[in-house]
């Protein structure tokens, strides 16, 4: 809406050089992050990669655990997201997600370190994270009630499955590497992943539930 007010171009370019800093930081913070996790993520590297100073920073987002949260929303979620509509089926949702993943190596990183450093203590945004992810686990009971999943399943250990499969082999490489002989970013083992998750799907969702 910026671009249709009829501001003086003095204050326009002030603007502008507040959304360009502002996207350069969270740049900046989505690498350091994903880099270092939220305790190990410095203020002052974030700064460097950036090319502004802390002050600015602290100008623009308050706190570190400011910058985390819009970072998450910003940087990470928008291509993380659980999809507003269903996957295609059943039994391509382990699939679905892994091949999601897969695209941002750097959130998978960014979440293993989160988890890392966090422990079992809240972390940054859990409130609105955890509506987010309540609404994906709400459209799965929906595909239980409509007998697409059934129903002698937890639907929250049906979600906790689909992120596992989706996201161990990229978040322990080393260990996808030992057992498979392979990289988690290398094609090949990607798209035998693929199969053996959709062949996963097929058996335990293949079957019509009524």
């Amino acid at each position: 809406m910026i671009g249709r007010q009829k501001y003086p171009k003095w204050l326009m370019k002030h603007i502008r050089d507040g959304e360009r800093t502002r996207k350069r930081i969270l740049d900046a913070a989505a690498e350091e992050f994903s880099s270092h996790g939220f305790e190990g993520a410095r203020l002052s590297g974030i700064a460097r990669r950036a090319k502004v100073s802390k002050q600015l920073i602290h100008h623009h987002f308050r706190s570190k655990e400011k910058l985390f949260t819009e970072t998450h929303d910003m940087k990470f979620w928008p291509q993380a997201r659980w999809e507003e509509t269903l996957p295609r089926g059943a039994v391509d949702m382990f699939a679905e997600r892994f091949q999601k993943r897969a695209k941002d190596v750097g959130y998978v990183r960014f979440l293993t370190w989160e988890a890392a450093s966090a422990g079992n203590r809240p972390v940054p945004g859990e409130k609105e994270r955890r509506q987010r992810i309540a609404e994906y686990a709400s459209k799965l009971r929906s595909m239980q009630v409509n007998g697409l999943l059934p129903n002698d399943l937890d639907h929250r250990l049906i979600q906790l499955a689909i992120l596992s499969l989706a996201n161990y082999p990229i978040a322990f490489t080393q260990i996808t590497r030992m057992v498979t002989g392979r990289s988690a970013t290398d094609p090949r083992f990607q798209r035998e992943w693929v199969r053996f998750l959709r062949k996963t799907g097929t058996l335990l969702f293949g079957r019509k539930m009524r």
